[in-house]
């Protein structure tokens, strides 16, 4: 019996026609974004400077350098379609692809795609199927034994289809929907250079990993069907020697396909959930780097410290270096006893009489 090739046949009609449709609508709207994008950030630039040369604002000039270099960087992979293409269409396919394969543990050469993945199910319930309508065959006149292997086929068979079908359109409405996000994902990158707009790229990316987990879990929930159909096959006797009724076999097969449905149908809940709890505060540099943070101030000699200053004896705030270059360090034996007395002259018995109870 030649193996079914219907899902791979449908993956590769839709991956065809999504990647003619992907790339040149996003290299389109690349082209069409460049010139709002070059007149948004130059105002951008002019008025942020403005306003923090005036004193409009209270942001720090490094800080709107910072923002420059951000700005920089999200335009090499926004307004450039090689870029986008390579560095954020190919690592969202790379993570799906690579997440399922990792994951899939159902044999020691895992299928290339998960179209191939759809096609071990429905070839695993056909075989088993097959074997039940031959043994229907060689019953002949007894039709109790014929009715009960045709019975048997039939439950693998919409038990095997349904499973199949479940998971295989959600994961073409998931590719169908990446590609369209992908299509417009310079539009929503390009809203990360400015902070009012950033908003709109959380929402994007949280879609984006919604339908890739989608994929990737729908993947390992049909790899677990194959396994099922391995381990529930080994133990199933279609012989016909008596041993094991055919139709209680058929059946126990459709239950077993009918819970893997139910479990295919809850993966877009869950893949939600966890492409739910990714937003701009975990994608955030600034968030990322926060843990080194701690570290880097301390070698940092630009790096901002409060000390006291022995003369006035307030707190001031300057850059460690700074603070060496006046002198207001313990190397400096002069600030080390101006601090020493300092503390002594804060800490003794009060200045004054004393209250008694009258």
């Amino acid at each position: 019996m030649p193996d079914w090739t219907l899902f791979t046949f449908i993956g590769e009609t839709v991956t065809n026609a999504t990647n003619a449709f992907v790339v040149p609508a996003a290299a389109d709207l690349i082209y069409k974004l460049q010139m709002t994008a070059l007149l948004g950030v130059t105002l951008y630039f002019v008025l942020t400077g403005y306003a923090i040369a005036t004193g409009s604002i209270e942001a720090p000039f490094p800080t709107f350098i910072k923002q420059c270099v951000k700005i920089v960087i999200i335009a090499s992979f926004a307004l450039t379609a090689d870029g986008y293409h390579a560095h954020v269409v190919e690592t969202f396919q790379g993570l799906e692809t690579g997440l399922s394969s990792v994951l899939d543990a159902s044999s020691a050469t895992p299928p290339t795609s998960i179209y191939e993945t759809l096609d071990g199910v429905l070839n695993k319930g056909a075989t088993m199927a097959s074997t039940c309508l031959d043994h229907a065959l060689e019953a002949g006149w007894n039709i109790g034994a014929a009715v009960s292997w045709v019975l048997a086929a039939v439950f693998i068979s919409l038990g095997t289809l349904a499973f199949a079908l479940v998971g295989g359109v959600n994961i073409i409405m998931a590719k169908f929907a990446l590609a369209i996000l992908f299509a417009l994902g310079p539009l929503f990158i390009l809203a990360l250079m400015f902070p009012v707009t950033s908003k709109f790229f959380d929402s994007w990316m949280g879609q984006v990993l919604n339908y890739t987990f989608t994929v990737v879990i729908l993947a390992l929930i049909m790899s677990f069907g194959i396994v099922a159909f391995d381990h529930f096959v080994e133990s199933a006797n279609l012989s016909g020697d008596g041993q094991q009724h055919p139709f209680m076999v058929g059946l126990q097969v459709l239950g077993l396909t009918v819970a893997l449905t139910f479990i295919a149908k809850q993966a877009t809940g869950i893949a939600a959930g966890l492409a739910g709890g990714v937003s701009m505060a975990a994608l955030g540099l600034r968030q990322i780097l926060a843990p080194a943070k701690p570290l880097a101030d301390a070698v940092n000699p630009l790096a901002q410290r409060t000390k006291l200053d022995p003369r006035t004896g307030l707190q001031t705030t300057s850059s460690r270096a700074e603070h060496f270059m006046m002198g207001r360090t313990m190397w400096n034996p002069a600030y080390k006893q101006a601090v020493k007395e300092h503390m002594q002259s804060n800490w003794g018995r009060a200045n004054g009489g004393s209250l008694k109870r009258g």
